[in-house]
């Protein structure tokens, strides 16, 4: 009986084991399951971000101001025209009294033109401003979608590390189903105690716990990943394994002041903090334009037409008996030109021109605080960025060694216990100290990089 119900336990792990790896780490050739890899994360994330999208619109914004600043540099073309009727009775005396009566069509037009030929450097400064504010937003824009990457890389390499997480602690669950099933062959001719049964079954049991849980954080750090990328048939998608690049590459990230000049160089949002204080300069000269003259050159056509329904002078018909002209023809042949230069100067504008100045050099003064802090900020992301590359350096040294010793120490342990020369206690110790150097080894692998990752991120090369 009790060999039956041995039989059936080990054969709900193994079942357990199956089941659980079958639901949680889906095959790639699965029907109807998409593979995204980190490039397809990147990409979609990119494409589906609030940020981005917002970011485009900027973009899309700026290039409007740019070409209405150009725009005040052109002339402009006005053209206007309208239609009056007017009827009624008109007294005159002056040459004796005279009742008029009159219904008549009037038509007039008008076409203009104006250009500025100097407006106190305001165009030009206006015109350099938005350029730069163009700039700015495309600058913004690049730094989202580095942002983005950064954030879904961490993501993806958490998932990633995950699944592989998954892998050790199956690994280490079947190996404690073997064991478990030679303890239970070897229980029942006598070779090992019941308590090495025990003990491995609830050792067992234990292995079991840590799979149910790795599964579970896999499942959910999968989740937190696809909510990024704004996907919610999480059943639908799973993520293609990488190669983890984990030499330690001292030539490219061993630099610190090498890492900080290329990050001076090449950050985005220290090139738009740059670009802010230009901008901001550019506006003060925009501003003080109001204490300048303003000349500008108009030109035009205009015309009137009218035409005499009735005109009756004291009670007689006074209507021409030449055919009036029709309108067209009046508007063509009497049309009148007009050029003129114009120059205004405010004198005294209330305190206005002033006052947008004054203003004007406050945003320029926190334009470069923002600048100075965005350096140190560059500066101590990468101070502290280093050292977390160094230390996972460190991590790389150490658990690589102490992975080797793990794995030598777990076969020499084990050898011993089938041989009988040490206990259960020293055997199941091994078996978990391997399980955690090997984790340890993962970790530090996908930790180093993560760690290169952010350092491209800081210093502005980021792919």
């Amino acid at each position: 009986m009790t060999t039956t119900k041995s039989m059936k336990y080990r054969l709900s792990l193994k079942v357990f084991i199956m089941t659980l790896l079958c639901a949680n780490i889906v095959n790639a050739q699965t029907t109807g399951v998409k593979v995204l890899t980190l490039q397809d994360c990147i990409n979609i994330a990119i494409n589906r971000s609030t940020a981005v999208l917002k970011g485009n619109n900027n973009v899309a914004n700026a290039g409007q101001q740019v070409l209405a600043a150009y725009g005040q540099y052109l002339p402009n073309l006005v053209a206007g025209g309208g239609y009056n009727y007017d009827r009624g009775n008109n007294f005159y005396s002056s040459a004796g009294p005279e009742l008029v009566n009159q219904n008549r069509s009037q038509f007039n037009y008008q076409l203009t033109s104006s250009i500025n030929i100097f407006t106190g450097y305001y165009n030009y400064s206006n015109w350099k401003a938005a350029k730069l504010n163009q700039d700015i937003s495309n600058l913004t824009l690049e730094y989202a979608k580095q942002q983005i990457e950064l954030d879904i890389t961490q993501s993806y390499l958490q998932v990633i590390l995950d699944k592989k997480i998954v892998a050790l602690d199956s690994n280490n669950l079947a190996t404690s189903v073997k064991r478990e099933d030679q303890l239970t062959m070897l229980n029942e001719v006598g070779r090992k105690p019941k308590t090495d049964l025990y003990q491995q079954q609830a050792q067992t049991s234990s292995n079991k716990l840590l799979l149910i849980n790795a599964i579970s954080r896999m499942q959910n750090d999968k989740i937190i990943l696809l909510q990024k990328l704004r996907i919610d048939s999480t059943d639908n998608y799973d993520v293609a394994d990488i190669e983890i690049e984990d030499n330690a590459a001292a030539a490219r990230y061993g630099n610190k002041d090498a890492l900080v000049q290329e990050a001076l160089q090449n950050r985005v949002d220290l090139q738009s903090a740059r670009l802010n204080t230009q901008l901001a300069d550019w506006n003060i000269k925009k501003y003080r334009s109001g204490y300048l003259p303003q000349v500008s050159l108009s030109a035009g056509l205009y015309n009137n037409g009218a035409y005499f329904n009735t005109l009756n002078v004291n009670g007689e018909n006074m209507i021409p008996t030449v055919t009036q002209q029709n309108i067209p023809t009046q508007l063509y042949k009497y049309t009148n030109g007009l050029v003129g230069i114009n120059a205004v100067w405010n004198i005294f504008d209330k305190y206005y021109t002033k006052t947008n100045v004054a203003s004007a050099k406050i945003t320029a003064d926190n334009a470069r605080i923002d600048l100075q802090d965005t350096k140190t900020g560059v500066v101590s992301n990468i101070m502290q960025a280093h050292n977390d590359y160094r230390n996972a350096v460190q991590q790389m040294e150490t658990v690589g060694v102490g992975l080797i010793a793990a794995q030598k120490a777990f076969e020499a342990v084990n050898g011993l216990y089938k041989e009988g020369a040490t206990d259960f206690i020293t055997e199941a110790n091994a078996q978990l100290v391997l399980l955690q150097a090997s984790q340890d080894k993962i970790q530090a692998s996908i930790n180093m990089m993560l760690q290169k990752k952010i350092i491209d991120f800081y210093v502005g090369a980021i792919k």
